[in-house]
């Protein structure tokens, strides 16, 4: 069973610049651990949430601000909103192969 996840986000395509070197460029890579996580408790699966929203937000840039400016972009939440369902969809599965498992 892995114990890290990797993520990669391609920014360009939230740009919809539609150009496949745009978007080898512009990939961020993040990882989620877990190893130190027991996910059979409530508290252990809080935690793994916890770090999903911050790697989440780490590759799409939820936390870089531009000078002048507060907003976070639209194509940052969007980023944002699809990294933490694809993780989250795939940690549920992995819990559930876990859970037939043993």
């Amino acid at each position: 069973m892995f114990k890290t996840i990797s993520i990669a986000l391609a920014g360009a395509a939230l740009l919809a610049t539609g150009s496949v070197a745009a978007l080898e460029r512009d990939t961020r890579t993040t990882g989620v651990t877990y190893r130190d996580l027991d996910l059979a408790t409530e508290e252990g699966r809080n935690e793994l949430n916890r770090r999903i929203d911050s790697a989440a937000k780490q590759v799409c840039g939820m936390n870089e601000r531009q000078t002048g400016s507060h907003i976070v972009p639209r194509d940052a939440r969007e980023c944002y909103r699809n990294a933490k369902r694809d993780l989250q969809s795939h940690f549920a599965r992995v819990l559930a192969d876990g859970a037939r498992a043993g």
